[in-house]
């Protein structure tokens, strides 16, 4: 699948660049020469469902740079998800397809007839990959670190484990996000240690008689959180959970029910304090593979005057992340919120030294400028789009994706893309249609907002450019998606054998 995957965006990639390349031969755009083609597309957007909502949309040729279609393309909106669009392109342009994440494993002690004399420090920088996505268990590289002390002799740590997240502020959560909901996957926190992305997944096994239990099953099983089973079982229905946790709490509650007999399903719930949910974990993984820990698993915020560099001690390890691109490619196609805020303090700490919103924020501006998109086109509140204090305008989106192009990222840009039909967000839209395999867009979905941004082909072979964002709509995302993509629809057919 994967050597499939690669050979059809490197097709993909190259139609569009030489689609591009055509650039300067072309007079005018094919498509905005097609009579009547604003009309058309008005229409579309004209959708009576849609008559008390709001949308911003420009489409433009990528080869001309003729405009097709706009309608309110210089106000404000909403992103959602489409946030991630300068989060990304900043981190990528600015650290570098080559940067790898860095967590570095230090003793403050010597080691001694097989024991560490000392507390065992991790630094971290950020790194999201210590899961199952990147890795055949989340504690792969605990195991690691375990088998290598293993090595040196060493049996015992006479000391902590201490979780060093000072390269970043003490914020886990964006800026504007809701207080309830916060157990939800998409909500998770982010900190410079980050283990399973920060929540847990868990298997729900209903019994095979009403009289049974119900078994809950997490991936990463751990102290650092309990599992409440309130979950009633019954002999017919359908099942139908639900799960609670209290923002100060890692007290995981499930309640509902689920019919005898069904399939198991899973299940994810987020953690509170990343770093001490990955010492504690690192700590009971230490355990596990036969080194003692006579200390505890802390988080170095909790210990007085802690105020630490890895050149303080001495170093056992340096661990580095998977490549960058397929990092971001994690963040992209998957929407995965935790990396998009990762990548906002990444920036920021690599800049300035400390990691935070205004530093990563600062960082983000001065690339999207290089991008020719000013300051006043968009407002920058977090890295994912889950605050509804971020606005864009619709044509800061596509100045942001006409810009790459000629940049000489522009192939890892172009391939991290969610594919129409393929894979990502867009895995189960524009099957069977001129979209499939074409689209390569990203999605943007709150509650009454709706957005796709993106790249989209003829079939005569020019490439055309769009950004739409529905705002305070009161439909559901699918049928603002069946506006957007009618439009696709338009644009895709053009230039075929049908018109």
């Amino acid at each position: 699948m994967r050597n499939l995957y690669s050979v059809l965006t490197c097709a993909a990639f190259i139609s569009a660049v030489a689609a591009h390349g055509l650039a300067n031969d072309m007079v005018k755009s094919p498509l905005a020469e097609r009579p009547g083609v604003a009309e058309e597309i008005d229409e579309i957007f004209n959708d009576e469902r849609f008559a008390n909502a709001f949308w911003g949309v420009l489409v433009q040729s990528a080869d001309t740079g003729d405009i097709i279609y706009e309608r309110n393309a210089d106000n404000n909106f909403i992103p959602a998800s489409n946030q991630k669009a300068p989060t990304t392109l900043a981190a990528l342009n600015f650290l570098g397809p080559e940067f790898r994440f860095e967590t570095t494993l230090a003793v403050t002690g010597p080691i001694r007839q097989g024991a560490v004399e000392g507390d065992l420090v991790v630094f971290g920088n950020g790194d999201p990959t210590l899961y199952e996505r990147f890795f055949d268990d989340s504690r792969d590289v605990f195991r690691g670190w375990a088998a290598m002390l293993k090595e040196k002799g060493v049996t015992q740590i006479n000391g902590n484990i201490v979780g060093d997240d000072n390269a970043w502020d003490s914020n886990h959560v964006g800026f504007g996000w809701p207080y309830r909901g916060l157990e939800s996957w998409f909500y998770a926190e982010y900190g410079p240690l980050n283990l399973n992305e920060n929540y847990v997944d868990v298997r729900i096994h209903p019994p095979d008689s009403v009289d049974g239990e119900v078994r809950l099953v997490p991936n990463l099983p751990s102290a650092y959180y309990t599992l409440v089973n309130n979950i009633e079982v019954v002999a017919e229905g359908s099942n139908s959970v639900s799960i609670s946790r209290d923002v100060r709490s890692n007290d995981i509650v499930y309640t509902g029910r689920v019919v005898a007999g069904s399939n198991s399903f899973e299940r994810s719930t987020t953690i509170t304090n990343p770093t001490a949910f990955y010492v504690t974990v690192l700590k009971e993984t230490l355990e596990a593979e036969g080194i003692t820990v006579t200390g505890e698993a802390l988080d170095c915020d909790d210990i007085p005057g802690w105020d630490h560099s890895p050149s303080d001690f001495l170093v056992l390890d340096r661990h580095q992340s998977p490549p960058f691109p397929e990092i971001l490619s994690g963040l992209y196609k998957r929407s995965q919120n935790m990396y998009a805020e990762v990548m906002m303090h990444t920036i920021g700490w690599k800049d300035s030294g400390y990691g935070t919103r205004q530093s990563g924020t600062a960082v983000i501006n001065r690339e999207m400028e290089k991008l020719g998109v000013s300051t006043d086109q968009f407002t920058y509140r977090d890295g994912s789009g889950l605050s509804r204090f971020n606005f864009i305008t619709p044509r800061a989106m596509v100045q942001m994706y006409s810009a790459m192009i000629d940049h000489p990222n522009f192939e890892i840009w172009w391939d991290i893309q969610p594919i129409g039909g393929i894979d990502g967000t867009l895995r189960n839209r524009h099957r069977g249609t001129p979209m499939e395999g074409n689209v390569r867009a990203k999605t943007g979905t709150l509650t009454g907002v709706r957005a796709l941004s993106g790249y989209v082909t003829t079939a005569g072979g020019e490439l055309v450019l769009f950004s739409t964002i529905a705002n305070a709509h009161s439909r559901s995302a699918g049928q603002a998606d069946e506006v957007v993509d009618a439009m696709l629809l338009l644009i895709a057919s053009h230039g075929g054998d049908d018109e």
